[in-house]
């Protein structure tokens, strides 16, 4: 369950920068409609690393690398 909420983060910044990105094809540079929506991706991403944190701490992921 945990895993799927982080691919629902990393799925909802992948959309939120695309819709940035056709934003910003459509009004002029610095819009707020841009603006608002890179918040959101920033907004995002903090939330994806605060919960990639807090399942490193509580072990529930946990890294397979070799070394």
């Amino acid at each position: 369950m945990f895993r799927v909420l982080v691919i629902m983060f990393f799925a909802a910044i992948v959309i939120a920068l695309f819709s940035s990105l056709w934003s910003l094809m459509r009004s002029p540079a610095g819009s707020p409609s841009t603006v608002n929506r890179l918040m959101w991706r920033v907004m995002f991403s903090i939330g994806l690393v605060v919960l990639l944190i807090y399942g490193f701490t509580t072990g529930q992921l946990n890294s397979n690398v070799p070394w």
